[in-house]
C-alpha cells in the first residue's frame, strides 16, 4: 500500500469571514513561508505549486506525513479540514491476494430514470422508478425497468446513474451472463424515447446477494441516521481525523468476519446503505474470481479497494 497525502497550506482571506488585516495577514505568510523553508529540501515531500497566498504539497509515506502534520501545529489555522487529504493505493499483487475487494465505480455518466429525474422530483409518483419513503424519499424498492438517455453511455461497459444503478453495455451484460459468475440478476434498461421497444442496448446489474453486517470494529462509521417513518438507516465510512489540531480527509478500511466468505458470492451487496437517507445506497462487494473477470473483459471505469477480513 502507498499512502499520498495532499495539503493546501492558505493564508488568504477566507470565505465568509472578515478580510484579514495587513498585519494579519503578513505574519500568517510568514509562518507559512518558513515551514516551507523547512521542508524544501525533504525528498519525500514535493511543493508542487507556490502562489501568492497558498503553495500545495504532496507527500508520500508515513513518516514524512507525521513530520509534516507536527510541524504545521502551530500554522494550523492556515490548514482547513479540506485542505489536508489522504490518498492509498494498492499494487495489483495487494489486491490480487484478498479473497473480497469493495467495487468502485470512476464514471457517472448516465443520468438517473427520466421521469424521476424530469418530472417526479425524486417523490416516488405512480410513474416512478422506486418506491419511496414519503418522509426522507429513501429508495424502498424498484418497481419497473428504469427508462433513460442511452446515448450518455456512448462506447463505455459500465457507468452509474446519478442514483449509483450499475449500468452495463449489452456486450458486457451477455458475457456476464455467460461467465457462471454468482449474486446478480439483469434488468432491461430502455431508451426513454421509446421505452420497452426493440432491444434493450443497455442492461442493470443487480447485486442479489446480500452480505451479513460489516465488523465494527474496526470498521469505523460515522454521519449515522436514521428515518423514524421508514426505518432507513444510513451511515458513511469514517474519513474525519485529528492530528492534535489538524482535521484531515482519509477514509478507513471496510473489515468483516472470516465466516462471511460462507456466504459471500461473487457480486454482493452490503447490508449497511451509505450517503445521505435520501440518495443512500448499499456498497457492491466482489469476489477475487469476480475482480479477475473484470480486468480480463478489459473494463474501463472502476477500481478496487481492500476488503480485510477478521477473526
Amino acid at each position: 500500500m502507498k499512502k499520498v497525502a495532499y495539503v493546501t497550506v492558505y493564508w488568504g482571506d477566507e470565505y465568509g469571514k472578515p478580510p484579514k488585516t495587513s498585519a494579519e495577514k503578513a505574519l500568517d505568510e510568514a509562518l507559512a513561508k518558513e515551514i516551507l523553508k523547512r521542508i524544501e529540501q525533504l525528498r519525500n515531500i514535493k511543493i508542487a505549486e507556490v502562489s501568492f497566498d497558498h503553495y500545495h504539497l504532496e507527500i508520500t509515506g508515513d513518516e514524512a506525513f507525521c513530520f509534516l502534520m507536527e510541524i504545521l501545529q502551530p500554522a494550523s489555522h492556515l490548514v482547513s479540514h479540506t485542505s489536508v487529504r489522504v490518498w492509498r493505493t494498492y499494487s495489483r499483487q495487494e489486491l490480487g491476494a484478498l479473497p473480497v475487494l469493495l467495487w468502485r465505480f470512476t464514471n457517472q455518466a448516465i443520468e438517473d430514470d427520466w421521469y424521476d429525474l424530469k418530472e417526479d422530483g425524486y417523490k416516488g409518483g405512480a410513474k416512478a422508478s422506486h418506491k419511496r419513503c414519503p418522509a426522507c424519499r429513501a429508495e424502498l424498492e424498484q418497481v419497473r425497468d428504469l427508462l433513460v438517455d442511452v446515448r450518455k453511455m456512448g462506447k463505455r461497459d459500465v457507468s452509474l446513474t446519478y442514483g449509483f444503478e450499475v449500468i452495463l453495455s449489452a456486450r458486457l451484460a451477455q458475457t456476464l451472463q455467460e461467465s457462471g459468475l454468482t449474486g446478480f440478476t439483469l434488468r432491461p434498461v430502455w431508451d426513454y424515447r421509446k421505452p420497452n421497444q426493440g432491444e434493450p442496448r443497455l442492461f442493470q446489474l443487480i447485486m442479489t446477494n446480500v452480505l451479513p453486517p460489516m465488523a465494527s470494529p474496526p470498521t469505523e462509521f460515522e454521519g449515522e441516521q436514521r428515518c423514524g417513518v421508514c426505518g432507513t438507516e444510513s451511515r458513511y465510512i469514517k474519513h474525519t481525523h485529528y492530528w492534535g489540531r489538524i482535521r484531515y480527509y482519509e477514509e478507513t478500511s471496510v473489515y468483516y468476519p472470516k465466516e462471511v466468505l460462507e456466504t459471500a458470492a461473487d457480486f454482493n451487496r452490503t447490508t449497511e446503505r451509505f450517503g445521505d437517507l435520501s440518495a443512500s445506497d448499499p456498497y457492491v462487494i466482489i469476489s477475487q474470481r469476480a475482480y479477475r473477470w473484470l480486468r480480463e473483459q478489459n473494463v474501463r471505469g472502476w477500481e478496487v479497494e481492500p476488503v480485510y477480513l477478521v477473526e
